[in-house]
């Protein structure tokens, strides 16, 4: 065990009495922490009293801190061109800004204050301390962070979100997202395809190796883009490789989920279809010009 994990607990220091803050009646997704556990996380808590309509997180934002509602309501909301869109919203009992601390990039949504809330704010060393000592908290932590980032993607993105709620909220719940290092190769150019790959969030790199035998970047993709569309639609190997810029997290469509989505989301299917068809002509200009 490191010095740092037992100076959060207040080991080292004179701290006889530690704060009680948090607790697991208030929070369930603190269950089985262990004592020295709860007490990093309760020593690094501060209670705040929060007003009505405070924008708490900032979609765009590096990440800080981990928010546990102790009472009051939040809405979660991304920004649609001028617009902003909630698509959840949170009671007392849950918390927010899993997403930064888990992923350390920036927030893909913005967080407000319902009503007026009172929030107990964790500071994100001693949450990173505790997530690595304690699996089952970090796999917690991931599920929730995962059911909201598809919740998240199918209600923003233009091929989901006229999807009813309840469909949606199905559908974020039947997929799975894999999570890829730095440098990971997603896929390699001239290998079968399994399925076409939507980007939560992170970069991945498009490389096209030309005739000469050299590899070019030719393109960058981020949040809410896709990969794997050329060979999708033209029934042909994958006509580039893919390498996480970031760490990425995709949801990967195989050939049985987007039959289980033809069969029972047929709308849907059609406008992803099409979205996919769309971005494959221009993948296949893109790919043309570095041919030589």
């Amino acid at each position: 065990m490191s010095d740092d994990f037992l100076d959060l607990s207040g080991i080292h220091g004179n701290t006889s009495i530690s704060k009680e803050i948090l607790s697991v009646k208030d929070f369930p997704i603190l269950e089985g922490l262990s004592p020295l556990s709860m007490r990093i996380l309760n020593n690094a808590s501060q209670i705040m009293h929060v007003s009505k309509d405070v924008e708490m997180l900032h979609e765009g934002d590096t990440p800080h801190d981990l928010y546990f509602i102790k009472q009051g309501s939040m809405a979660i909301g991304r920004q649609s061109g001028s617009q902003l869109k909630v698509i959840a919203k949170l009671k007392s009992g849950e918390i927010y800004g899993e997403f930064g601390a888990l992923r350390k990039k920036s927030r893909y949504a913005s967080v407000y204050t319902a009503e007026p809330s009172t929030i107990i704010k964790v500071e994100l060393s001693a949450i990173q301390q505790v997530v690595e000592a304690d699996n089952k908290f970090h796999e917690r932590l991931e599920v929730l962070m995962t059911h909201r980032m598809l919740d998240s993607f199918f209600s923003s993105h233009p091929v989901f979100q006229t999807l009813p709620d309840r469909e949606r909220n199905e559908l974020s719940r039947s997929l799975n997202v894999n999570t890829y290092d730095r440098n990971a190769r997603i896929f390699t150019q001239g290998k079968a395809p399994q399925g076409v790959y939507l980007i939560l969030s992170g970069e991945v790199e498009v490389r096209y190796t030309n005739r000469s035998g050299e590899e070019r970047l030719v393109e960058i993709r981020r949040d809410n883009d896709l990969l794997g569309e050329v060979a999708i639609k033209n029934g042909t190997e994958l006509a580039y490789s893919a390498v996480a810029a970031s760490n990425v997290d995709i949801l990967e469509m195989d050939k049985p989920a987007m039959k289980a989505m033809h069969d029972q989301h047929p709308e849907t299917f059609k406008n992803l279809e099409s979205y996919i068809n769309k971005r494959a002509e221009r993948s296949v200009v893109r790919l043309k010009e570095n041919m030589g």
